[in-house]
């Protein structure tokens, strides 16, 4: 970390005492990042490295990347006099998700200050962005994952080198995701390994990767007036909303902010008032990457809804599904938590939320490829293949020009 960086206590102000804690040594407090210059777009950096100024490693030191970050911002076709609403295309980072970011800062931590890897837990993303980054980096990577965690992420982990076990609670049990998470982060202090729990809350300056999302979107669409974040332990949400908060300190003109949850995981909710121990019983989404029992990340969570003006959207797990096959019918492929928020700017719209010159982004977060039951939905609504032979071959290609 360089000078014109620091980890205070989001409560009393206090700087952190050493590089491994999460927690204030004074007040127990959660710790956040500090900066001393505003956003700056660097000449000669490529993708999320370019803001150097807002990321808490050496710009001298080594860096491990896969090209994360400068995705796509994609305007989708809407009626005249409906808002424009536009996808960040965060799917697209190497390893299919937003996590990317995040995990390219701490595997740069990890190099930079002589850490042994990583260990963490994961709904799936962030475990196979960190196998990733850690091979990129060559260290181990040890995940607790969900006990029903998606096949094609436990895959993608271990094609990468990941060593994982499968966590009976976590996620769906607000004591037992808690308790995992608060073990996990103090063998990670006491024993030399980066946390991979992709929360400011246990990793407050990997989680600045994520801000990049908030800078770019500014950078891509200076215009934009709201931008819909989809909600699991509220890291993203309170990164993104952290990163515009950086932008207007510095003078510039940001959004409001709209966090996005599905109705069988309403830890937004439960906190309002600002208890943050989770939700009673279990979840009943089968979002993954959403099915959070504990919001983590509630005060950053809530400092960017309600800094910018924003507000909550609780959606279906079904207008979700809807939500994905809207995306696809304009060639976006994403995981369901990629398309919930853009189920809570449809449910936004559909009220009235929006007059016409509102200029709407919905955060992508996952790729399609990451949840092959979500996937087999949308396939199964196509035609199924057949097999021909060559005989056949021109009646069917006969039979398509005739249906065009």
């Amino acid at each position: 970390m360089t000078d014109a960086h620091d980890v205070r206590c989001r409560d009393c102000g206090t700087s952190r005492d050493s590089a491994s804690a999460f927690r204030c040594a004074r007040c127990g407090g959660e710790l956040t990042t500090v900066y001393a210059g505003a956003p700056v777009s660097a000449a000669g950096e490529s993708g999320m490295w370019r803001w150097p100024s807002v990321l808490p490693v050496d710009p001298a030191g080594p860096r491990i990347t896969l090209g994360e970050g400068d995705t796509p911002l994609v305007a989708l076709a809407s009626p005249p006099g409906a808002p424009v609403v536009s996808v960040k295309c965060e799917h697209l980072n190497p390893t299919g998700s937003f996590k990317d970011r995040v995990l390219a800062v701490a595997a740069t931590l990890v190099v930079q200050r002589g850490l042994r890897g990583f260990v963490g837990t994961s709904s799936g993303n962030g475990g196979a962005s960190a196998a990733a980054y850690a091979r990129r980096g060559g260290f181990s990577t040890l995940l607790f994952t969900l006990s029903d965690v998606v096949a094609q992420k436990l895959l993608q982990i271990r094609a990468l080198g990941g060593r994982a076990f499968m966590l009976q609670g976590i996620g769906h049990d607000a004591a037992t995701t808690r308790a995992a998470a608060e073990r996990i982060a103090d063998v990670a202090a006491e024993h030399g390994f980066a946390p991979v729990l992709t929360g400011g809350r246990y990793a407050p300056e990997a989680m600045d990767g994520a801000t990049t999302i908030a800078y770019e979107i500014w950078e891509q669409d200076p215009g934009t007036t709201h931008v819909y974040v989809p909600v699991g332990g509220g890291g993203l949400l309170s990164a993104i909303g952290r990163g515009f908060e950086r932008l207007g300190a510095a003078g510039h003109t940001v959004p409001r902010v709209v966090a996005v949850q599905p109705a069988g995981c309403p830890t937004l909710r439960a906190s309002e008032a600002g208890d943050y121990s989770g939700i009673s019983g279990e979840t009943t989404t089968a979002i993954s990457g959403l099915q959070v029992a504990v919001l983590f990340d509630g005060p950053g969570a809530w400092q960017a809804i309600r800094s910018s003006g924003g507000h909550v959207v609780e959606v279906t797990d079904a207008a979700v599904g809807e939500a994905q096959r809207r995306l696809a019918e304009q060639g976006l492929l994403v995981e369901p938590a990629g398309a919930t928020a853009y189920a809570g700017a449809l449910a936004d719209i559909a009220a009235g939320v929006h007059d016409a010159g509102a200029r709407v982004v919905v955060v992508a977060t996952g790729a399609g490829y990451k949840d092959e039951a979500a996937l087999h939905r949308l396939a199964d609504e196509a035609p199924p293949p057949e097999r021909i032979t060559i005989d056949a071959l021109d009646g069917v290609l006969a039979a398509y020009q005739e249906g065009i």
